[in-house]
């Protein structure tokens, strides 16, 4: 397996994949090394009586579908939690890790009916960016009664109200909860867009997670010195 880290911490460990057909402009994801790992020697060092839950992530773990999963089954059968980030790459990938995956989690970049604004975050033209948006809607309804998070990363003159807004009512009947981040706030964000620091403001990340409230049960705002649920 192409890992980005292992991380043994007790009792919530990760495993990171390298690789993301994406390649967002602003994540830190895409200057990662990797080491290549044996999965049976992975398997085993979460296989610590100390670890209560798996999260694997990275870029995207769907790139390394055969591998993830036979991980995930693994680290199932050893009676760990296992918590699956994804960017709804690949709807199958997410309908074969059902029964064996706790709790997902789905990051969110833009409404689904926007392919523009799709493609200024990432490499991909408007048709690859309509599949991929035509992906996460799929794998929304696979995820349908399952516990899970969305996340967004808000970013200064791409995420406003009403982008929130209309992202919140995507998810709606979807998601138990959705997270919004504050740009540049976590030490690995990389610039993006002329922005080198947190923002938007505090005051303004609070108005967007009220307003995704709204169609959501739960919505949590997070940022450079503060945390809210609403």
């Amino acid at each position: 397996m192409r890992l980005i880290t292992i991380n043994r911490n007790k009792p919530n460990s990760s495993v990171e994949f390298y690789g993301c057909p994406m390649q967002c402009k602003y994540c830190s994801h895409t200057r990662a090394a990797f080491k290549d790992y044996d999965l049976d020697k992975v398997v085993q060092a979460m296989s610590d009586n100390g670890i209560r839950s798996v999260f694997i992530g990275g870029a995207e773990p769907s790139l390394h579908q055969q591998e993830a999963l036979d991980l995930i089954r693994m680290l199932h059968k050893r009676g760990k939690e296992v918590v699956l980030k994804t960017t709804g790459h690949d709807p199958d990938f997410v309908a074969n890790s059902k029964g064996m995956v706790s709790r997902y989690v789905l990051e969110m970049m833009t409404p689904l009916d926007d392919p523009e604004l799709f493609t200024t975050l990432t490499s991909y033209d408007l048709p690859r960016a309509q599949e991929h948006l035509q992906n996460t809607r799929r794998t929304l309804e696979v995820l349908k009664g399952e516990r899970v998070r969305a996340t967004l990363r808000i970013i200064p003159e791409r995420h406003d109200r009403d982008k929130v807004e209309r992202i919140a009512r995507d998810l709606k009947g979807h998601v138990e909860e959705l997270l919004l981040t504050q740009f540049m706030s976590n030490p690995n964000d990389i610039s993006y867009a002329g922005f080198f620091s947190p923002g938007p403001s505090e005051e303004t990340m609070m108005e967007l997670g009220k307003a995704a409230r709204k169609h959501l049960p739960r919505v949590r705002v997070r940022g450079n010195g503060f945390e809210k649920v609403f």
